[in-house]
């Protein structure tokens, strides 16, 4: 799925302060893993759309598809954050 993309976003301390990120390119997937080891994070795509990050995982959580920019909603939690396209 992703054999031709590169990383084109890389941050490893996003939260709510950080207002709504725009990309560049668009993605073909946005992986999330969130820090925090007892808030679950909601996470807005696009503007739109609306996801949830679980607390204390220990992998990153990928949300395959095409997306020009997110938005941490939850305050208090800190994601880190790639994007591949």
């Amino acid at each position: 799925m992703y054999g031709n993309s590169s990383i084109m976003y890389s941050n490893i301390s996003v939260d709510s302060t950080d207002s709504t990120i725009t990309f560049a390119h668009h993605t073909d997937g946005i992986y999330f893993h969130n820090t925090h080891a007892t808030t679950d994070a909601t996470v807005k795509l696009n503007n739109h759309v609306s996801v949830l990050i679980p607390a204390g995982g220990t992998e990153y959580v990928c949300i395959p598809g095409d997306y020009t920019q997110f938005q941490v909603i939850t305050a208090s939690v800190t994601l880190a954050v790639f994007a591949v396209g």
